[in-house]
Parts: C-alpha cells; structure tokens; sequence
C-alpha cells in the first residue's frame, strides 16, 4: 500500500509541476507589447502605468484564458501532498520501531507532514479562490 500511495503522490507532484511549467512558458512567451496604435516602443510597464484600459482589458483577457490550468496544478498539488502524508507517517512510525525508539524526532517528523499538508491545503485554496473572485470581478462588474 505504501508503494501506491508514494507512486500516485509522485505522479501528482510531476504533473503538477508540468503544469506549472506551462503556465509559466505560456506567459513568458506571449508578447509584452500591444498590437494597437500605441508607439512603437512602448512597453507593457508603461502602458500599465498608464492606465491604458485596452492594455488592462487585454492582461485580463490572457490571464483568464491561463486559469484553467494554474488552477488545475494547484489542485493537483494539494491532492499530491496529502498523498505524501500517509508514507510520511508511517515512515516515522516504522523508524520509531513502533514507539519504541527515539520517539521525539519521529513524532516531529510526522507533526512536519500533517502540518505541511494543512498549510499547502489552505494556500492553495485561498490562491485557487482569489483567482476565482477576481475573474468574477472583472467579468460582471463594469466601473465605467
């Protein structure tokens, strides 16, 4: 059983980690600059700074064509550090000789797992849940 759960935390961990190299090439890769009637050297920074609302549509427009898979690698993680909880824990029960050895480590050790996995559960979700509140922001409410 052991073996399972390390085998589909590990493909989780991978695919999560693919996903996030997509999502982080797909933005490195699309062009700073806008295709409309702006000056030819102007840059996104600039643009941005200046409120230019083409330039803000269209950040929104591309940030919200990658959600789908920043949330799917994000959701993906979590599911791949909780699948390394239950190895992690029996990893510190095994090493402890059943409680019997050198208990405080072991103990830590298993607290670190159950902790890490809360913690990469909440930022996770509060990350996946403010890129869902900002999409519905900028999609249902027009300040104009």
């Amino acid at each position: 059983m052991w073996d399972i759960k390390c085998i589909a935390a590990a493909m989780c961990f991978a695919t999560s980690n693919i996903l996030f190299a997509v999502h982080t090439s797909r933005l490195l890769l699309r062009p700073n600059l806008t295709d409309d009637d702006e000056e030819e050297g102007t840059s996104s920074i600039e643009l941005w700074k200046e409120l230019n609302p083409t330039h803000i549509q269209e950040q929104w427009a591309r940030m919200s064509e990658e959600r789908p898979i920043m949330a799917s690698a994000s959701l993906l993680n979590v599911v791949a550090w909780f699948l390394m909880i239950g190895p992690l824990l029996q990893s510190a029960w095994v090493l402890s000789r059943g409680g019997r050895r050198l208990v405080g480590p072991h103990v830590l050790l298993a607290l670190l797992a159950v902790c890490g996995g809360l913690v990469e559960l909440l930022a996770r979700l509060f990350y996946v849940g403010m890129m869902n509140a900002a999409q519905w922001l900028a999609r249902d409410f027009n300040l104009d």
